[in-house]
């Protein structure tokens, strides 16, 4: 082994420096392509010939040698520092107060005045006119003042009379009239108001076998009623809300009955605190009554209802109080004060449904303004008293499915004391006692002790802005009477269902279902039981809007042309057929 590290010092500090082993690679790669670029064939004869042949020598380099040098010594001298030479001259600071003073700028703004757009034209009132069959003839008409903020009026006439019906022609013609006037006058802190009315109904008593002639003013009946109203109510909601109104109906049929009803209203709510208030409501009727049988049959009702509303827990509403009520109604078990408990709770399920359950009681007010309202027929003399509502319950559900759906669902069940039904009265008589020459059908009003009554129910509404509306509603009733056979002319379920559709704002078409069924009447002359014809009647209108001021509609009632008794013995028209026209301005 060579061994530089004595012999030849210099060479071994020079081959343990980095710089010298890149020079020494740097030289080795230039040898080497140095040494490539000759002729091949002479590198091969040099090697025969065994010249410039390289020995295997092995060659140590060992680095063990730390190069170290003495530790310097570093002296800094801090600069010192630079004598001070005074400024001269000295330097002075005078301060001033400089004022700057602007004159006032008072600009001209002129601002752009814009045309002022005229108000749109409002048609709110109209004129219908249409002709049917049946000799039917319909009228109607509205008219108000409009863009008055303090105070309008108005008058409202509607006219539908049929010159025949389904019974001996001209014998059940019918015809039912209505005129309205009201007005209305709102101050900063009360608001009045006022009406008056007068309506006509008339009819035939039709319920007979036609195989003889009658004479028809012999069977005729009308009911005319005549009414004001006056009012009184808080104009601004406030803690203390209030209305008050008072009026006068007096009614009168062909044969001299007549009924004059005065009535007071007052409804109140006071605010106690966010969760509570007090509500009062009251009402008092006095009712007068003269005909054939009764010369002098006055009656008074009087309702007192105070109730306490709070909110005992989040999203339960309570309102609790008695209904008081005071009459001089004779009867069977019958007394001049009754105090029911009026109690409702109201729990929100969610934000738009919510459960409900009431347990109340009440006098309900019968006269004859309510009972011929319900059926034209009755005869003059009938028996007319309240109703007790001993007890009842109602609870269920309401609120909305998403939205374009409310519902509402529950049942109602009643003890009802004195509760009235028509019953069947079949002689030549008229109400006025003129003999008709045939034997026809009337009715009076029978009442039964205790009734117990159920009604389950469920309505549906869907609404898409004004595109299209639905209303379903569904009713089933259940009576349990005591001395009554029966329920006479109370049907056992209705169904009803109303649909509107928008389509392009030129054509509306409006269409309408009742079903009913399950009444029974007592038949004096079989003295039996019969099953009345169920009720099934389709109703469809159509307007086409040739204008905004001009549209014309057809409108057909009982399209299936099914003649179901409203009351036994008095069937309803067939098919009938409406064709008119509007005008409004």
């Amino acid at each position: 082994m060579i061994s530089y590290k004595r012999r030849y010092p210099l060479i071994s500090l020079l081959l343990s420096t980095q710089a010298f082993r890149l020079t020494l690679t740097i030289a080795g790669l230039v040898l080497f392509m140095i040494l490539s670029s000759l002729n091949v064939s002479a590198q091969e004869q040099w090697v025969k010939e065994g010249e410039g042949e390289i020995k295997d020598v092995e060659v140590e380099i060992v680095k063990d040698r730390k190069i170290t040098f003495p530790r310097a010594t570093r002296n800094f001298e801090k600069v010192p520092p630079r004598a001070f030479e005074p400024i001269k001259p000295a330097i002075t600071y005078e301060f001033a107060n400089f004022r700057f003073n602007t004159k006032d700028y008072k600009p001209v703004v002129r601002p752009l005045k814009l045309k002022q757009e005229e108000l749109s034209k409002m048609y709110g009132n109209y004129l219908s006119a249409g002709f049917g069959n049946y000799s039917s003839l319909f009228l109607e008409g509205s008219i108000a003042t409009k863009r008055d903020k303090n105070k309008f009026l108005g008058a409202h006439f509607i006219s539908r009379s049929f010159g025949s019906g389904p019974v001996d022609n001209k014998n059940s013609a019918s015809s039912n009239a209505q005129l309205q006037l009201y007005g209305k006058s709102m101050g900063k802190d009360v608001t009045l108001s006022a009406s008056a009315n007068v309506e006509n109904r008339a009819g035939y008593f039709y319920g007979y076998n036609p195989i003889v002639e009658v004479d028809r003013n012999t069977i005729r009946q009308s009911y005319s009623i005549y009414g004001i109203q006056a009012g009184i109510e808080n104009t601004r909601p406030s803690d203390f809300n209030y209305s008050l109104t008072g009026g006068y109906s007096y009614l009168q049929d062909h044969y001299q009955a007549t009924e004059g009803e005065a009535s007071f209203i007052f409804n109140s709510s006071f605010k106690i605190n966010e969760t509570s208030r007090f509500l009062l409501n009251s009402d008092l009727f006095l009712i007068s009554r003269k005909d054939s049988m009764i010369t002098n049959g006055n009656r008074h009702l009087l309702h007192i209802r105070p109730s306490y509303q709070f909110t005992p827990i989040e999203n339960l509403l309570v309102t609790a109080g008695l209904n008081i009520a005071v009459q001089n109604d004779q009867y069977a078990e019958s007394k001049n004060l009754h105090v029911y408990p009026n109690l409702k709770a109201q729990y929100s399920l969610s934000p738009s449904l919510e459960a409900y359950g009431v347990v109340t009681g009440d006098i309900d007010k019968l006269d004859l303004h309510t009972a011929s309202s319900e059926n034209l027929w009755l005869d003059s003399s009938v028996p007319i008293t309240n109703t007790n509502r001993a007890l009842e319950f109602r609870g269920g559900f309401n609120g909305k499915l998403g939205r374009k759906v409310a519902i509402e669902a529950g049942i109602s069940v009643a003890s009802l004391k004195n509760y009235y039904f028509y019953q069947t009265v079949r002689d030549n008589l008229n109400p006025g006692g003129v003999p008709v020459g045939v034997l026809f059908d009337k009715f009076t009003i029978v009442y039964d002790r205790n009734t117990r009554r159920i009604n389950p129910f469920v309505e549906i509404n869907y609404a898409t802005t004004n595109v299209f509306n639905l209303m379903l509603r569904g009713d089933y009733f259940s009576y349990d009477t005591d001395i009554l056979l029966d329920a006479w002319h109370r049907p056992s379920y209705r169904f009803t269902a109303k649909a509107r559709f928008n389509l392009y704002e030129k054509i509306s078409l409006d269409a309408g279902l009742i079903a009913q069924g399950g009444m029974k009447s007592f038949d004096p002359g079989t003295n039996t039981i019969i099953a009345l014809d169920p009720a099934f009647d389709l109703n469809v209108k159509a307007r086409y809007f040739l204008s905004k001021q001009f549209s014309a509609f057809v409108q057909c009632n009982n399209m299936l042309s099914s003649k179901y008794p409203l009351y036994q013995s008095y069937t309803v028209r067939g098919f009938q057929v409406l064709a008119g026209v509007s005008w409004s301005f």
